[in-house]
């Protein structure tokens, strides 16, 4: 059986009878421990199985089984053919990724080998192309050119990698050229092709010639086929590629009672095996029980009342679907509509502050700094400019400052660093800046927190917190006013209260104390500027922070924000 010819024409004949020798062979050859010579025998009985016998569980049995050798004994040739048959058995079944896994595992080891495998290189790209995988098809196309070129290998060989090519860039509007020059290469090996050393590819070799417009070639190499003895043109499969290829080929002639007469019979052939294909189990999947189809088809008129009944509940199902969908899309519209307008305000109240508050004291520093570089100022004068100076300053420092934190919290920028930190230090840090405003307004801070006292929290939010509160405390405070600072612990919380006895405020104004599209700045006691960020900002650090924020607040009497974490 190893010596014996491979496909020859009575194979096709009595198809059974010589499946049955190579099976015989195999066995000898296992108890032999002769691999190599079982991969052969397996790989035909695969063969025949699958094209002749249609028989597809079977075949796809004998190319696992000769899969295993195949990779024991690191048999690349073998290994190409064996995935390439896996590969079609995958594509009959319509299992689309397993197709693609066995093809380029053809590809990848033809490509270990010095001989051209052609099969899995012109069925990757056309699959390939018909998926609209175009750049994996160039990719694929390419290697087979590579694989021509670098191992000179015969030019029908060279015609097949390039006519694979050549369909791949004429797909691609910015290959023109390339597969122009692709088209002429072809074109110039053709003319030195007589016969084909391998009758296997007649099929591939005429498409290739259909594709390049050399039709009365096409037809040559066609016609070739049917006058092998050892060709696969006895199966019919082969022979449905062959007569599309010759009927089309008379078409573009302008011959078309030929072309009609090779149509029927490319139309006969293709009835034949798709009666064949449907006839058989092999037509189904690989892996299924064997009486599922008879099940399936008692089950016909029982499934046919379900789904006459399961479409009357999804149209239903769907009818309330949609409705669903509509009203969702109509109320997160309302919803952005109503954010879109918030942050508008929001927008609108930033563009005043910047244009309103802060030009008031920029201004004012303005003229200080030309009364003193115009000498207008005597010693005195110029002692006291210095004062307010630095106090128009600290204020305009205060409100960038809110500005910038302000823009950083609508970013999502409030990401607190938490350490443990001790309080009155930073309380005291801070009173040290505020000192020169509560000095000229004659305000006295008591700060009555302990020493020991330490919360866990973003000790650059603390401070910030403590600041605008006691700087908002001295800004509202009449001349000669208190200002205290205490706390108390309760329930295993922390309650930080900062006091003022200056010009409180009215329920109105408590209502709107925190929202930045109401709020107003208000001129201070002395006049002192704000821009109404301070106290939006340090309700956004302290929930940050894990905390709360509570303002109790009385006109003519005074205003107490509490703490708690």
């Amino acid at each position: 059986m190893f010596n014996a010819p491979i496909r020859h024409s009575e194979y096709y004949i009595r198809p059974t009878s010589i499946i049955d020798l190579y099976g015989k062979a195999t066995k000898i050859a296992e108890d032999l421990g002769d691999e190599k010579s079982a991969i052969k025998f397996l790989i035909e009985m695969a063969y025949f199985e699958l094209y002749v016998k249609y028989d597809e569980p079977k075949a796809f049995k004998l190319y696992t089984q000769a899969l295993r050798y195949a990779e024991e004994e690191k048999d690349n040739d073998s290994i190409a053919i064996i995935c390439y048959g896996l590969a079609a058995i995958n594509e009959h079944q319509n299992f689309r990724a397993e197709m693609y896994k066995y093809f380029f595992k053809s590809i990848e080891y033809s490509l270990k080998s010095p001989n051209f495998y052609y099969p899995p290189f012109r069925w990757t790209v056309h699959f390939l192309l018909e998926d609209n995988r175009v750049i994996e098809a160039l990719k694929i196309s390419q290697q087979a050119v590579n694989q021509v070129d670098k191992n000179f290998t015969p030019a029908e060989f060279k015609i097949l990698a390039y006519g694979y090519h050549y369909g791949v860039l004429r797909k691609i509007k910015s290959k023109k050229l390339e597969a122009d020059i692709y088209k002429q290469k072809i074109i110039n090996l053709l003319s030195g092709v007589k016969t084909l050393t391998k009758s296997q590819s007649y099929d591939s070799f005429a498409t290739v010639c259909y594709e390049v417009e050399q039709y009365k070639l096409a037809i040559f190499f066609a016609n070739q086929i049917f006058e092998a003895s050892d060709s696969d043109s006895k199966t019919e499969s082969s022979r449905i590629v062959i007569y599309e290829i010759i009927s089309k080929s008379y078409e573009k002639l302008g011959e078309y009672q030929k072309s009609l007469e090779y149509y029927k019979q490319y139309s006969t052939t293709y009835v034949s095996v798709l009666r064949n294909l449907f006839s058989l189990e092999s037509g189904r999947k690989v892996i299924r029980a064997e009486g599922e189809q008879n099940l399936l088809l008692k089950e016909k008129e029982i499934e046919k009342e379900k789904l006459y009944r399961n479409i009357s509940f999804a149209v239903a199902a769907l009818i309330i679907f949609f409705g669903a969908v509509v009203f969702f899309f109509y109320r997160r519209e309302q919803k952005q509509k109503a954010e879109l307008a918030r942050l508008n305000a929001t927008k609108d109240r930033l563009f005043a502050i910047l244009s309103h508050d802060l030009q008031s004291p920029i201004a004012n520093l303005q003229t200080y700094m030309n009364l003193i570089q115009w000498g207008a100022l005597n010693q005195e004068e110029f002692a006291e400019s210095t004062d307010n100076f630095s106090f128009q300053l600290g204020n305009v420092r205060s409100m960038l400052e809110n500005v910038l934190n302000w823009s950083i919290s609508q970013m999502g920028g409030i990401k607190p660093k938490f350490e443990t930190c001790k309080v009155q230090r930073i309380i005291n840090e801070e009173l040290e800046l505020l000192t020169l405003s509560a000095k000229n307004k004659g305000i006295q801070i008591k700060n009555q927190i302990d020493e020991s006292l330490a919360l866990k929290a973003d000790k650059n939010h603390l401070a910030f917190i403590f600041r605008n509160l006691v700087q908002n405390a001295i800004k509202f405070s009449n001349t000669g006013g208190e200002i205290d600072l205490s706390y108390a612990k309760e329930n295993g919380k922390v309650k930080i209260s900062v006091a003022d006895n200056g010009v409180g405020m009215s329920d109105e104004t408590l209502k709107q104390l925190f929202k930045l599209e109401q709020t107003n700045s208000k001129m201070g006691t002395n006049a002192e500027k704000g821009t109404g960020l301070g106290l939006i900002l340090t309700k956004e650090f302290v929930e940050a922070n894990g905390g709360n924020i509570s303002v109790e607040s009385q006109e003519g009497k005074g205003t107490k924000f509490t703490l708690t974490f």
